[in-house]
């Protein structure tokens, strides 16, 4: 396959600065998004600009027979993002400026084009500089895109853009290799789904109430032609929220009263991995209704909880006792670098998807100075696959997310912690292990 370069809308200087991939990449350049197989992202400054320099590894066969059978038909990634980023600003729709495309002889593709004006939407809410009417006129910007044909199914809190000037709100795309375009009319419903099911995984650490989640979804639906599947698409997507489900009266109670027994058996399980020294002062997040409080005293441990139910916090406090505590999420905990000796995550990781996963564990390794003991369940487990096979039946969506424990070791060793222990009661028969990770360095 030979190989290519080409100037889409690049001024004279320009032509100057990026006259070849060597030259684009000897710039001041940083990784502006976690790499994947698929690409490469990285943020570059050149001639008082900014632009973005993606590098797309060579086309898969599911993507060549995508790009080959829907509009806009192009050989490789980069010509297909360059062609939907010039069909959305030839609509008035603000879009990247396409700089250049061009093909390696390997069969990759690379793209580079300037930086959009304005903040990221996630960016708007994870500072709390939002207003209703923004959100609002933000949904409704995404379910219009989405109903003009122009079928984004990686719309993001990421990848929508906002800023405000003289005229008011204005919104903008980006990242849009794997959108296609197709005639106006309502959004097919395969894509609303996923796009909501993005937008959930970009906020889900972000201070965005669940109601607000809530009317930005219904928005975007009626206005991408979809208002009258709302109920359906909601009700398919995963939690917004697993801490809003305990507000509702009595539901924290019930929590505190079930399965005493199996609550017992656990905490003998979180025992033989626990890496604690008396004297230690250890985070409870999330909390729940303080089932872990007599176990941490016992251990000698000074105890904080922090869980994002104010009726469990109450819980634990009628149960276990008077405690230091806070009512806050455990994506984003209020306290300072290395707060507290430990952190323990107890039946928390599972429900909440890969990406929300992660972010929760580098938060614990964040506040904690020397441990983070955490529970998880296990994909390879007879547990797991019928609930799978239950989910797949029904149609529903998944409210369990399992996880390797490959996975959570690499997790934490992106933060500098190593594995102490691990262990499940019945290994791939019931689906929850428990691990403790301890931070390198560190004397037990």
């Amino acid at each position: 396959m030979s190989g290519s370069f080409e100037f889409v809308q690049a001024d004279v200087a320009e032509r100057e600065l990026f006259s070849d991939r060597e030259r684009i990449l000897s710039h001041p350049c940083e990784l502006a998004a976690p790499r994947n197989r698929a690409r490469t992202v990285v943020r570059l400054a050149a001639g008082g600009r900014v632009y973005y320099f993606k590098q797309f590894g060579p086309t898969s066969l599911h993507n060549r027979i995508r790009f080959g059978t829907s509009r806009p038909h192009g050989a490789d990634d980069a010509e297909r993002e360059c062609l939907m980023t010039m069909a959305l600003r030839k609509r008035g729709i603000e879009a990247p400026r396409p700089v250049l495309r061009g093909r390696t002889q390997d069969g990759s593709s690379f793209y580079l084009c300037e930086r959009l004006p304005g903040l990221p939407l996630s960016e708007w809410l994870a500072t709390r500089a939002h207003e209703p009417a923004m959100l609002k006129h933000c949904a409704a910007f995404c379910g219009e895109l989405l109903a003009t044909g122009f079928l984004l199914p990686d719309l993001s809190a990421d990848h929508v853009f906002v800023r405000l000037d003289a005229g008011g709100w204005r919104f903008g795309v980006i990242d849009l290799h794997n959108g296609s375009l197709r005639r106006s009319g309502p959004a097919p419903l395969r894509t609303c789904r996923r796009a909501l099911r993005r937008f959930l995984r970009s906020v889900e650490s972000l201070p965005l109430a669940r109601g607000k989640a809530l009317r930005f979804a219904l928005v975007l639906l009626r206005h991408a032609g979809r208002a009258r599947h709302a109920r359906a698409i909601l009700r398919g997507l995963p939690p917004m929220d697993t801490a809003a489900r305990y507000e509702k009266p009595g539901k924290a109670q019930a929590y505190k009263e079930r399965n005493r027994v199996r609550a017992e058996r656990e905490l003998n399980l979180l025992a033989t991995v626990w890496p604690g020294t008396p004297g230690e002062s250890v985070l409870d997040a999330p909390c729940g209704t303080g089932r872990l409080t007599q176990f941490l005293s016992t251990k000698g441990h000074s105890v904080l909880r922090a869980d994002g139910a104010l009726a469990m916090l109450r819980q634990a406090n009628d149960a276990a006792g008077p405690a230091a505590a806070a009512q806050a999420h455990a994506l984003a905990l209020p306290l300072c670098d290395g707060a507290v000796d430990g952190v323990v995550q107890f039946r928390f990781l599972h429900h909440l998807p890969h990406s929300a996963q992660k972010a929760a564990i580098a938060e614990a390794c964040r506040v904690a100075r020397r441990f983070v003991v955490a529970s998880f369940f296990h994909p390879c487990s007879a547990h797991h696959a019928m609930r799978t096979l239950a989910d797949l039946l029904t149609g529903a969506a998944p409210t369990r997310h399992a996880v390797t424990l490959g996975r959570v070791r690499r997790w934490f060793e992106q933060h500098g912690y190593a594995l102490c222990a691990c262990r499940a009661e019945l290994p791939y028969c019931k689906d929850l292990w428990v691990a403790s990770f301890v931070r390198k360095g560190t004397a037990n």
